[in-house]
């Protein structure tokens, strides 16, 4: 099947991991996979075996419409597969083109958040949980054209037992944006501090232009709880085995998570995972079997959480061996490309 797969505004994020993850499975299953991104990226796409990278020069959007038309029309791909809502946005456009055989490519709106309205432009719909599904077909989005996809990861490390360390390390990463709860996560650690407990806690994470949140801000939470002192920043997490080499409990306390894929690194590292329960977290989280969930937005039962598995770690290692079974069970490379070829199979 001849497959562009598309995103726009790419950063460093689950988002684009997930479009290269797709490339990677695309490629894998024999299809001809082109890529459509913005000229203006922030990451690049070397991808072995990718047959042609489009670029959009992200100015008029106008401008982007008429010249993904262009391309629509002269390379002719059977469909193309939507990562970013603007990209969905002008399914209306490409609709009509198609009604008019302009052009022959069906559409696949990716749903990684809840976010889900322009997806219902598109033919089909792939989301990342069920949650999500349910919210799409209650549209009125046909079921049969409506589909479940999993994210995954590759399952690159062995499991190994962990003896938390005194102090132990406490971490995190993630894009830096409200959502993601950093400022959480420092006011659960200056109850540990308050409460003597000792602790080292370890930031990774980016900043986006125009939020307002950046490097700075989470100074401010730091100095706040007073836990800066505390406090190792690394940075932009490119290495992950690295990061986790040190790490005793890693904390994903987002206040609005769809999935988690760091939820799964974390299982990838044999590292116990501490998330609220958002409905990522307990997706992949059974409280007290395979990680901990704490009451979203509570600083104080993330503390009571971290301050439990600190005071007696006898369950650590059967949890976090619990959690890298179910990750090599459910959420490998393998049960991706299962599912993905189950979609095309009934797309076409």
């Amino acid at each position: 099947m001849k497959i562009i797969n598309a995103i726009h505004a790419q950063t460093i994020g689950g988002v684009d991991q997930v479009f290269r993850d797709y490339t990677e499975i695309l490629l894998r299953q024999g299809h001809e996979v082109s890529l459509l991104i913005s000229a203006n990226r922030n990451c690049e796409y070397k991808i072995f075996g990718v047959k042609k990278i489009f670029e959009l020069k992200n100015r008029a959007q106008i401008c982007d419409v008429l010249k993904l038309l262009k391309i629509l029309i002269i390379y002719r791909p059977d469909l193309m597969i939507c990562h970013s809502r603007r990209l969905m946005n002008w399914a209306k456009i490409l609709r009509i083109c198609a009604k008019l055989k302009i052009i022959k490519t069906k559409l696949i709106g990716v749903n990684h958040g809840t976010a889900f309205e322009k997806s219902l432009l598109c033919d089909y719909v792939i989301s990342i949980n069920q949650e999500i599904n349910d919210l799409v077909t209650a549209q009125g989005f046909e079921q049969k054209k409506a589909f479940i996809l999993q994210n995954a990861i590759h399952i690159t490390e062995k499991y190994r037992e962990k003896t938390i360390k005194n102090p132990p390390v406490i971490a995190m990463y993630g894009r830096i944006e409200h959502r993601k709860g950093f400022d959480i996560l420092a006011k659960a650690c200056e109850i540990l501090d308050k409460n003597g407990q000792d602790f080292k806690l370890k930031l990774g994470g980016f900043a986006t232009k125009g939020d307002g949140w950046d490097w700075p801000l989470i100074d401010k939470f730091l100095e706040q709880s007073n836990v800066a002192h505390k406090t190792q920043k690394v940075g932009v997490v490119v290495d992950k085995k690295k990061f986790f080499e040190d790490v005793d409990i890693f904390c994903v306390p987002s206040r609005e998570e769809p999935f988690g894929i760091v939820i799964l690194e974390g299982f990838l590292h044999s590292t116990l995972v501490i998330s609220s329960d958002t409905v990522g977290g307990k997706l992949l989280i059974q409280n007290d079997e395979n990680g901990l969930l704490f009451e979203n937005e509570s600083h104080i039962d993330l503390a009571v959480k971290l301050t439990s598995i600190i005071k007696d770690s006898s369950t650590y290692n059967a949890k976090t061996k619990k959690a890298f079974l179910q990750l090599e069970k459910e959420f490998s490379f393998d049960s991706l490309e299962r599912g993905m070829s189950e979609i095309l199979q009934k797309i076409y």
